[in-house]
Order: C-alpha cells, then structure tokens, then sequence
C-alpha cells in the first residue's frame, strides 16, 4: 500500500524538458513518477517546454502541467526565456523542487534561483558526444550538483561509473526506474503512436526475437542485424522504432543477406507493439555504450515473462537489470557472433526460456514496479521534507 500525505501535501515541482504526451525515455520515467507520487497525496507540478506560443496550463496524471514556448533551439539544446521566469517566479512555493537532466536550461535556472526547498537532481544519464558544448556546460553542472540535496540515479552500477558524479558519491540516492504493470495496464509501451503492423506473415510457429529503440547508434542494432547470418533461418527480428539510422540499417540487411529474417517494423500503434510483446519469444537489447543507462524498455519485456539477451556495458545499468543466467544472458559489447550464440541458445532450449521468463517476471514485481519506484520516492520526500509536510 502507497504511503498516504495528510495534513498539507507535499508540493513538488518537476523541472523537466519535456513531459507526456512528447515521446523519449526521460519523458516517460518522469510521467510514472508524477502520476504514482499524485496517487500517493502529493501536490505536483511539472514546468517544461512544449511547441505552444505561450505559456499553457494543462492537468495530465492528476498533476498542473505548464509548458512554455521554445524561443530557439541551439546544439540540440531548446532555450525559453518564459520557462526560466515561471521556474524563478515559482520556486520559492514548493517543499521539493525535482530537476530532470541532462538539462542545461534547468542547471542554469537552478544555480541563479534562491529557494528555500530541498533539490533533488534526477541523473538520468551524463551528457556524452557534445563535444565543446558539453565541455562548455562542465562548470554549471558542478554547481547544480554541489546544489543538489540529493542526486536520483537509477542504479548504483551507472553512479559509480560516472565521472560526472564521482565527487558527490555521498549525496547519491539508488531509485531504479519502475512502471505500471502491462498485465494490468497496457498503456505506456516504449514505443507508439506510429503504424500498426501485421503479424499475419510470421506463421505462429516461428519464433520472435523483438527488440524496440531508437533507429541511432548507441542502441547496436547494427550488431544485432550481423548476428542474425548466425541465427536459425526459421526465426524473425523484429526490430521496432523509427530514427536517423532507418536507410543504414536497411542496406546492413541487405548486405548479409538476411531480409528473410530480419523486420524493420518502423514505429508502431501501441496495440501492434502489444500483439509482438505477446508472440515474443525473446526480448534483445544489443545497445553498444553507456548512452543506454538502464535500458527501461527491459522492464516491458521483463513484466510481460520475456526471457532477455542484453549487452554487458560497463557503467550501465543494463547487465543489473538483466541478471545474467536468471532474467537472462548477457553478451560482450559489439560481439555479433557471441550475440547470435545466446540468442540460438535460448531458442533451441524452450524450457530455458520459460524458466528466464518466470524469474524475469519476479524480478520485475519486487523491483520495477511503479509502486515500488513511488514508494522510494515517497520515502525520499518525506526524509527530506521533514517538518514541510506531514506523511502518514
């Protein structure tokens, strides 16, 4: 049972970049957060940015969503001045102000505010291949930390990796990521809004081995395409998602020779991505660096009995999630033949697969569940509200 907040409720405001219904991993962590703490009797507001022409007050998940308008977009990075007046005006009237990064518009409101709440940095992952931006950004990333009361990182495996974090070890709080059951809610897949797709070529004796991401680099789809030359002809990848990387991946197939088995099903409706989850017989993320922090599109595949075959990436919290030889296997980086063993392996031994599935099942109900994630956070705000509100 989530803690209840009676007398005054705690008021939390979530400095975020964007929020729900914007796609992106980030976006949806911070979506469960703010609905499971407002289930749990918090007073939540989230300040971020959106494609509107002034500031728009919307109510999603119970909680005020405030979205400022982009005054322009440099390196990746969109500006507003609006978004950085409402955070300085706004501030002072909350107990915890909750900052998602990277975020360089709100590491620079942050370190200019006087506020008398407590800050708690959510780390989401450190900023890697900004080149001179990045080095630029190093110096207010300091002071946003040093103003932090407590830096959220997801598992101990990223933060003790992080050369970002390594001088505030002491002010970091372990929180891994959780979300909302499919069995019980079949909202919130990793990937959605897009086509749909039909499964009606893939007879339902042929197994599936799904992987859903971002069409970029890091994710190592490119890997996963050369370890399908090694993969029973009877098998599928199925590869889900829409990105830069669509037209390269597309002519990888083709050079190995492997259309037969290898589906770029593009971004797909959430009940196509729903009816693969449900055929999937294995679940792959062959992410190749630590851009890939946690890998939340594990949690889907883990909640939903798949047995797993991820990528041992040093400092991620990937091979965490993944246990190795109980959620599932875990393979060298990059190493599209190791890759394809583990994946022949677990398709040649059903009984395997079942067994991983299970115990990725059960580890998904004691460890990444929205409640429990809301109930780490609700435990957090109250240590650090302390007499600001009262927490039954």
């Amino acid at each position: 049972m989530l803690e209840k907040v009676s007398c005054r409720p705690l008021k939390i405001l979530h400095l975020g970049k964007y929020f729900h219904p914007d796609p992106g991993g980030i976006e949806s962590v911070v979506k469960d957060v703010v609905q499971g703490t407002v289930l749990a009797g918090c007073e939540v507001t989230v300040l971020c940015l959106g494609q509107v022409d002034r500031l728009r007050s919307e109510r999603h998940c119970g909680a005020e969503i405030l979205r400022a308008p982009i005054w322009k977009i440099v390196a990746s990075q969109p500006l507003s001045w609006r978004y950085f007046y409402e955070f300085l005006s706004r501030a002072r009237d909350f107990d915890i102000i909750q900052v998602h990064v990277p975020n360089m518009l709100a590491a620079l409101a942050l370190v200019m505010a006087r506020i008398p709440g407590k800050v708690i940095v959510h780390w989401h992952a450190d900023v890697v291949n900004h080149g001179v931006l990045g080095k630029l950004l190093l110096p207010l990333e300091r002071l946003m930390l040093r103003r932090a009361d407590v830096l959220v990182v997801t598992s101990r495996a990223y933060s003790s990796t992080s050369l970002h974090l390594r001088q505030f070890q002491e002010k970091v709080h372990i929180v891994p990521i959780g979300i909302s059951d499919p069995a019980q809610d079949e909202m919130g897949c990793a990937v959605g809004g897009g086509q749909s797709f039909s499964l009606e070529n893939i007879p339902q004796n042929v197994p599936i081995i799904l992987t859903v991401g971002r069409l970029v680099p890091y994710k190592g789809f490119e890997v996963l395409i050369d370890a399908a030359r090694e993969l029973p002809p009877d098998c599928r990848v199925v590869i889900v998602g829409g990105g830069e990387r669509q037209a390269d991946l597309e002519a990888r197939i083709r050079d190995n020779c492997v259309a037969d088995r290898v589906i770029l099903a593009g971004r797909l409706d959430e009940e196509a991505l729903r009816a693969l989850f449900r055929r999937a017989a294995i679940f792959c993320l062959p992410s190749i660096s630590r851009a890939e922090a946690f890998g939340v599109v594990l949690l889907e595949a883990m909640a939903r009995g798949i047995p797993v075959v991820a990528t041992e990436i040093a400092g991620s919290g990937v091979p965490w999630v993944n246990q190795q030889g109980v959620t599932g296997l875990n393979v060298p980086v990059g190493d599209a033949t190791m890759l394809a063993a583990a994946l022949a392996k677990l398709l040649a031994e059903p009984g395997k697969r079942a067994e991983m599935g299970r115990a990725a099942r059960h580890r998904f109900e004691r460890e990444f569940t929205s409640d429990r994630a809301t109930s780490r956070f609700m435990e957090l705000y109250r240590n650090l509200a302390g007499d600001a509100a009262v927490v039954a």
